[in-house]
């Protein structure tokens, strides 16, 4: 695995300012593709599920199991959050916004294509977590 594949390309703010903020505690909830595709990848212990039924990233030592050295060694398979970080939807409000935590979210744009794959990852998720709450396949 390449050097871009763990930490991203050049024009990442995150790579470029060697940040990784966000994989510090965190909780970022999973689809079953995003495990799918982790899987596939080769990866194994690396989400459990939450109280709320949702699948998520583990934590070890307050970091990402996927963070090593302050980078990802999922990068090329990493979850669609990930991805789409630090755009996340406040759902009091029902906007796709930047997450205040992120100290380079001003270097994000919200493209439309973004916060539409945002919305569908987030309905994703609560279907699939609602469907593991009732036992049902549909």
């Amino acid at each position: 695995m390449g050097a871009s594949e763990l930490i991203g390309p050049a024009d990442d703010p995150c790579a470029r300012h060697g940040c990784h903020l966000c994989c510090l505690d965190t909780r970022m909830t999973l689809t079953e593709a995003d495990v799918a595709r982790l899987d596939a990848a080769g990866f194994e212990d690396f989400f459990r599920l939450n109280t709320e039924g949702d699948l998520e990233l583990c934590n070890h030592d307050g970091r990402c199991v996927l963070l090593d050295g302050g980078r990802c060694t999922a990068y090329a398979a990493r979850p669609e959050g990930c991805r789409l970080y630090p755009l996340i939807l406040d759902l009091q409000t029902d906007r796709v916004v930047r997450d205040a935590y992120c100290p380079h979210r001003r270097s994000f744009p919200i493209t439309t294509g973004d916060a539409e794959r945002l919305r569908r990852s987030v309905a994703t998720e609560r279907i699939e977590a609602e469907r593991r709450q009732w036992g049902t396949d549909d």
